[in-house]
């Protein structure tokens, strides 16, 4: 079954370095990010800062070593780490996901139009 790890970095060099680390380890697939602003409660302070948020995207049998991988390179004091499950994913998507987390060497993903 296919997971989704949700996590925010500060900046953009922090994520980048994770997320080749992982996709290198074939540890997630892939990794999507986009520049967001936040507004949170730390150290009895209210916060609105840039992060990114990443979107790391694995399968169940890699999602443990993913999480450990994030919580031991994450530059934050407490990182969002939050897993959500892929109810409905469609067969080739899934298909190569499973195929870019295993040993071996992935398939290509045709990421081309239909016309």
């Amino acid at each position: 079954m296919g997971i989704v790890i949700v996590s925010t970095y500060p900046d953009k060099k922090s994520l980048d370095k994770i997320a080749n680390i992982v996709v290198s380890k074939r540890l997630a697939a892939c990794v999507n990010y986009t520049k967001i602003n936040s507004i949170y409660t730390w150290k009895g302070r209210i916060e609105n800062t840039e992060e990114f948020l990443a979107l790391f995207k694995t399968t169940t049998k890699a999602k443990k070593m993913l999480k450990d991988e994030i919580t031991r390179t994450h530059p934050y004091q407490v990182p969002e780490i939050v897993e959500l499950e892929m109810d409905s994913v469609n067969t080739s998507y899934q298909n190569w996901l499973m195929d870019s987390t295993s040993k071996g060497k992935p398939k290509k993903r045709n990421n081309s139009t239909k016309r």
